[in-house]
């Protein structure tokens, strides 16, 4: 069974997005804020990670795009998977993109469910090729 972690602020998004990809099968743990997520980040084959997460008090610099790089930096083979708020443009994603090109892939929140499994399956899947293709080299 692959865990996945969620990372983001809104509790209730969380919550509900939790209990969908639960329902698919998936372990999953949601996560309120980006120190607590990295603390436990080697455990999960996925993170779903709120771009637009804010940076708390006494870790400024660990908004979204932070958390990515760093987890990008610790874990180099964690398929990243960050979601845009559904009031941000094609163009906010565009840049979503440039800022945080470690993500694997950026999908809006409001993008159907049916597509945000399909990523979901795809990452995985890519995930479970390259680990097996380390092994065998």
């Amino acid at each position: 069974m692959y865990r996945l972690a969620i990372v983001d602020d809104n509790q209730s998004w969380c919550f509900v997005l939790k209990l969908r990809l639960q329902q698919e099968g998936y372990a999953v743990t949601a996560f309120n804020n980006a120190q607590a997520f990295l603390r436990e980040a080697e455990q999960f084959d996925l993170a779903l990670i709120d771009f637009s997460i804010p940076a708390p008090l006494y870790q400024p610099k660990m908004d979204g795009p932070e958390l990515i790089c760093e987890l990008k930096y610790h874990l180099d083979n964690a398929p990243i998977l960050v979601l845009i708020s559904s009031f941000f443009t094609e163009d906010v994603i565009n840049h979503a993109t440039n800022i945080c090109p470690e993500a694997d892939a950026i999908l809006s929140k409001q993008t159907e469910t049916g597509k945000l499994l399909s990523q979901i399956r795809q990452l995985l899947n890519s995930k479970k090729s390259s680990n097996q293709n380390s092994r065998i080299s």
